[in-house]
């Protein structure tokens, strides 16, 4: 693939691929179209919690950065700036990690209320969407529970080696429910369920970035982890499946290029209503 010289990729075209954003009805500004915005840097109160966002550049639609267990927006400190340039783009930390105060409340808490508390975030902040929303990890469930209760402010998605629902019931020993992330645990069984099964995208763009190698612990572990991914580029009718060779689970920092890439195609896909290709 001439667009990508740096990186193997592999590709799956969901079968009856149709329009994204022009099947939704959803008519997008280009990033030269929109007005500038103003950024947004603070800790705000939303949700029943207090987080910190960052949402910095202009253009539509709006990208949503969620970051993996126990990670905080420095993760992504390889991708951000490019990012910023190509559209709006809004990162934050969730309770007890990074920037944000420690989680109020009960201790637990799962993927839905992570992705109601996110809505609750973007709505405090003035962000109204559309949004192309990118998971890296555990945040994978949370845009799928995202997506499932809100669709319609949904105009792409990126689940970058992505947790899957399920993971909990067969995968490692380690990886049983709960999980654990800034002094509170993770209900992995109520993750999953907030997806709503799926969710079933429809036509929305999908990218899914899988790790070539992503050193889960045992070689059936990893089969089992790429058969997953290849099940979730199936969320949509108009997806592609990538696969990162030489990068390990944390692919915006090994391999950040195809991360900026796949953004990119899911800003056109949005912008123009075509199919990804």
């Amino acid at each position: 693939m001439t667009y990508l010289p740096y990186v193997n990729l592999t590709w799956r075209r969901a079968l009856g691929a149709a329009v994204g954003a022009l099947a939704l009805g959803l008519v997008i500004p280009s990033a030269s179209a929109a007005p500038a915005a103003d950024p947004v840097i603070e800790v705000l109160a939303a949700g029943g919690q207090n987080q910190w966002i960052d949402c910095q550049g202009a253009g539509s639609p709006t990208l949503v950065i969620s970051s993996g267990l126990g990670a905080d927006s420095s993760m992504w400190s390889k991708v951000l700036p490019k990012l910023r340039s190509m559209t709006r783009t809004c990162i934050y930390d969730r309770p007890g990690l990074g920037n944000s105060p420690a989680r109020i409340g009960p201790e637990g808490t799962d993927a839905g209320e992570h992705a109601r508390e996110l809505q609750a975030l973007l709505t405090a902040a003035g962000e109204s969407g559309p949004f192309i929303l990118m998971g890296h990890s555990y945040a994978g469930l949370i845009v799928r529970a995202f997506a499932n209760r809100h669709l319609a402010d949904v105009a792409g998605v990126l689940l970058l080696d992505a947790v899957y629902p399920g993971i909990h019931k067969n995968f490692l020993a380690s990886y049983k429910s709960p999980w654990h992330e800034g002094g509170t645990s993770i209900d992995m069984s109520a993750s999953a369920a907030a997806t709503g099964a799926g969710p079933n995208l429809g036509a929305v763009p999908l990218i899914v970035i899988t790790a070539g190698e992503p050193g889960n612990g045992t070689a059936w572990a990893d089969r089992r982890w790429n058969a997953e991914q290849v099940i979730a580029a199936r969320l949509s009718t108009n997806s592609l499946h990538l696969i990162a060779k030489n990068s390990g689970h944390i692919v915006q920092r090994d391999q950040p290029r195809i991360v900026i890439n796949a953004v990119r195609k899911l800003l056109a896909a949005a912008r123009t209503g075509t199919p990804l290709t």
